[in-house]
């Protein structure tokens, strides 16, 4: 079988995302060997090196890459109005203004009423005494 001794393919830098890139930088910067790094992303240790060496650079060139494919991918398009939404035939308010002005007439309505009825505390209820409560003093015994 020549498939064991086959190499798997490495990735040139260049194919590398953004996030792998950003994530090569920093697995090396807090102690990864240049081998595990080159393992887990699939490039060679001489790129991981130069990922390195040359961060900034190669940052540059992939956020720019990633402008130009986005450029040619989404061109602008073009604005269009929104459809408006579908109402209810039967609708009570032609317009959100009215809808509001109803909603705040029906918070009133409800805040008089309310007010109509007598606090619980003010109603005495004549079938029950009222007790008075007894004053206690304090008193010095020598």
């Amino acid at each position: 079988m020549m498939a064991t001794n086959m190499q798997p393919a490495l990735k040139r830098i260049e194919d590398l995302s953004l996030r792998e890139l950003d994530m090569a930088y920093s697995l090396s910067r807090i102690g990864w060997s240049c081998t595990a790094i080159g393992k887990r992303y699939g490039i060679s240790e001489s790129g991981v090196r130069k990922i390195v060496e040359d961060y900034v650079g190669l940052r540059e060139l992939c956020e720019a890459k990633l402008a130009g494919e986005s450029q040619h991918a989404n061109p602008k398009p073009e604005l269009t109005a929104k459809k408006p939404r579908k109402r209810r035939c039967d609708a009570k308010y032609a317009t959100s203004k009215e809808r509001q002005a109803a909603y705040r007439a029906r918070l009133q309505e409800k805040r008089s009423a309310g007010m109509q009825f007598p606090l619980p505390a003010t109603i005495m209820d004549s079938s029950t005494p009222v007790e008075e409560e007894v004053s206690v003093t304090a008193v010095d015994i020598p």
